[in-house]
């Protein structure tokens, strides 16, 4: 629960902080300007999304880690090197100084006394400290640097940082330290909360503060993960968790050196330029990365009691596959003529057109049904949660606010209709699992509901001629996401009540994004929302 929960305060925090954030970033000196070299964007964007991912986990973590002692080496090394990060985006520092950073931040977290004692490649135990503090401090500052190179496209580095995050999580809970899975938990949230304005075309940007943050986390995190006594997994699996980062980077250092320049010379060489050459959208780019992210992922997952050779032996096959399919497609037009026989795309079905109403009213209908598939999912629930009250309680007040003044930014509207969704569904879970409760003919119910709101959705979708609703590459990250989640359950030897409560949650949010983009008054859905959040605080204090 406090996972969960923590989970939802960064996300919330991230998600209110990044306006404020970009709103300050010209006061800050945090804006990116274009440059044709290296950069692919045209106009000044603001970097300061990082920050707003920083605080997120920091505040999260704090309020709900029970002992922050075995972590303040971690939390000071990842807040120094935020800082440098920082002063970086702001004064554009010399690489020099940026690894210097990078250094002080390892060592603060080499002070923890986190040795390796399952040494990846050698076969051996307990081995020499230098060795130890050798080995991570490399893994440390390759990650960091890696997941800084690779921070190039809309989204990339937040979803990519994303995935490996949540397999981190699998491994943590696998071997019951719930400590990092709730600081996981903290950063997944954060990113998420980022992502709603980094996903192309992107209003933020992380900067350095927030991708060396990201890739700071990661490898230390890996670490902790794979070196616990408790876990039964390779120590080479950490590799694969960041291993596109680490190709990406090794890959374009080599092109580099051959050429007779600096390995840490800007240019255009990395992957996601490739897969630009090659003819593809900026979001289609993302997209490629995301699925050969989350494909490396599963082969972590195939491999996670391999012996450290095979780790390597798949690691090393991915990548040279993964860059033999790249430079064929270079030296191939495929792609190009294919670009030259796309036709213009308006297929719009006339038969659809003939159905107005939808298209007019729809938006407004899905209101009534999004909220009678909450009621329907909290009709029979018993007692729940004394914390869920609490959050009902806050939300109850967010909505007499956004009754009585302006949300010019729908963010609080997006907070109570997103909340609604997932406390509703978490309610009807919780009621099931931990009561052991049969809802076996409201369950059927609430699919029911869920078919009629899915059909209206697509339609609505289809007939709005505006695009203010399309798949996107956070889109396909949330898919990919989902698909993961049914691994995950599979292996915890849970049912399907998890992965149809997902489901569900995605259904009502893609809904409620609808809704607020397309409704000029969301009065329906916040009644609704009023309702719902009394119906969980009564039965919370009950």
């Amino acid at each position: 629960m406090e996972i969960a929960i923590c989970l939802a305060l960064a996300l919330f925090l991230s998600t209110a902080l990044v306006p404020v954030a970009i709103r300050y970033a010209p006061v800050l000196g945090l804006v990116d300007q274009p440059d044709n070299d290296r950069k692919i964007h045209h106009n000044p964007i603001p970097r300061c999304g990082g920050l707003a991912i920083i605080v997120a986990v920091l505040c999260s973590v704090a309020f709900w880690l029970n002992d922050l002692s075995q972590f303040y080496t971690l939390f000071l090394g990842a807040f120094t090197i935020a800082l440098f990060g920082f002063l970086d985006d702001r004064h554009d520092l010399n690489y020099k100084w940026k690894f210097l950073g990078q250094i002080i931040a390892v060592a603060i977290f080499l002070m923890g006394n986190i040795e390796i004692t399952k040494t990846p490649f050698l076969g051996l135990g307990n081995i020499a400290p230098i060795l130890s503090y050798g080995i991570m401090a490399l893994f440390i500052l390759g990650v960091t640097n890696a997941v800084n190179l690779t921070d190039g496209l809309d989204g990339l580095a937040a979803g990519s940082s994303l995935l490996g995050l949540g397999f981190i999580a699998y491994l943590s809970v696998m071997s019951g330290d719930y400590s990092i899975t709730l600081i996981v938990a903290a950063v997944v949230g954060s990113i998420l909360g980022f992502l709603r304005f980094n996903t192309h075309p992107a209003s933020v940007f992380m900067g350095d503060a927030g991708s060396q943050f990201l890739g700071y986390l990661a490898a230390c995190l890996a670490i902790l993960v794979t070196q616990s006594e408790a876990s039964a997994v390779s120590p080479a699996l950490a590799v694969l968790i960041v291993g596109m980062p680490i190709l990406d980077t090794l890959m374009v250092m080599t092109l580099r050196i051959k050429d007779g320049k600096s390995p840490f010379y800007p240019d255009k060489r990395h992957i996601h330029h490739q897969l630009l050459d090659i003819g593809l959208k900026h979001y289609q780019a993302v997209a490629v990365l995301y699925l050969l992210n989350f494909l490396l992922l599963l082969t972590a997952y195939a491999c996670r009691f391999e012996s450290d050779p095979t780790v390597i032996a798949c690691y090393l096959f991915f990548s040279v596959s993964t860059l033999v399919v790249i430079v064929s497609l270079r030296r191939s037009d495929i792609l190009a003529h294919r670009r030259s026989l796309h036709l213009e795309r308006d297929r719009r079905n006339t038969l659809l057109r003939k159905f107005s109403w939808v298209y007019h009213h729809g938006p407004m209908a899905l209101q009534y049904v999004l909220g009678i598939t909450w009621l329907v999912l909290l009709a029979s629930v018993g007692p729940q949660d004394f914390s869920l009250g609490i959050i009902s309680l806050i939300a109850v007040a967010l909505i007499v606010i956004t009754f009585r003044y302006a949300d010019e930014y729908r963010l609080f509207s997006r907070a109570i209709l997103y909340s609604a969704s997932i406390l509703s569904t978490f309610a009807g879970v919780y009621q099931v699992m931990t009561l052991s409760v049969n809802m076996g003919f409201d369950v059927l119910w609430v699919d029911f509901f869920l078919l009629i709101l899915i059909i209206m959705l697509g339609l609505s979708i289809r007939m709005t001629r505006k695009e203010l609703f399309h798949l996107d590459t956070q889109d396909i990250l949330v898919l990919l996401v989902l698909l993961a989640a049914s691994f995950l359950v599979v292996s915890f030897g849970s049912d399907s009540l998890l992965i149809s409560a997902a489901i569900r949650v995605s259904v009502m949010l893609y809904a409620a994004e609808f809704i607020i983009n397309r409704c000029d008054k969301l009065v329906i859905s916040k009644l609704f929302a009023l309702f719902a959040f009394l119906v969980i605080g009564v039965k919370s204090f009950l």
